[in-house]
């Protein structure tokens, strides 16, 4: 016996409406696998519940932004405006600069030096022994400043 035909309209009972989202996104989901693997198709899916919970599939070695793009550039609809691409350009661009700090972080603390030439290796070192002079001077600072408190104290209580 087969399934009977539902007419298809907005079910009003919120219990029975949870239900058959539950079931119906799994189906969709387990349909859109099948035709990645059985057709060598390039899926992504994203459904989204009416409490704002999203839910996705996108089929093995595809990325969802490369199957946006290929939709914008097939559709000729725009997905991403000049400001977005703006946004991405400066992240892309901090990410390389993040990279870049972390290397030479690694390479103040002497790692990975060993692809460094003879005038990095300078660069590095003038940077290491300013650096240290500022610490050494901050220090006798501090120092200082700790020997005149101490002697202030010393005085106020020899007065007595």
């Amino acid at each position: 016996m087969g399934r009977g035909k539902i007419e298809i309209k907005r079910i009003e009972n919120s219990s029975n409406r949870q239900v058959t989202f539950s079931k119906r996104r799994n189906g969709i989901i387990k349909k859109a696998k099948e035709i990645s693997v059985l057709c060598d198709a390039k899926v992504s899916l994203i459904v989204y519940a009416s409490s704002g919970k999203m839910h996705h599939y996108c089929s093995p070695s595809t990325e969802l932004v490369n199957m946006l793009d290929g939709y914008q550039k097939a559709s000729g609809k725009k997905l991403w405006d000049a400001k977005h691409e703006n946004l991405n350009n400066e992240i892309d661009r901090m990410k390389k600069e993040n990279d870049s700090m972390h290397i030479e972080l690694r390479h103040l603390k002497g790692e990975d030096i060993n692809s460094l030439n003879y005038k990095d290796l300078r660069v590095l070192e003038d940077a290491l022994e300013s650096g240290l002079t500022s610490i050494r001077n901050k220090q006798f600072e501090i120092v200082k400043m700790m020997r005149e408190q101490k002697e202030m104290g010393a005085d106020r209580n020899g007065g007595y």
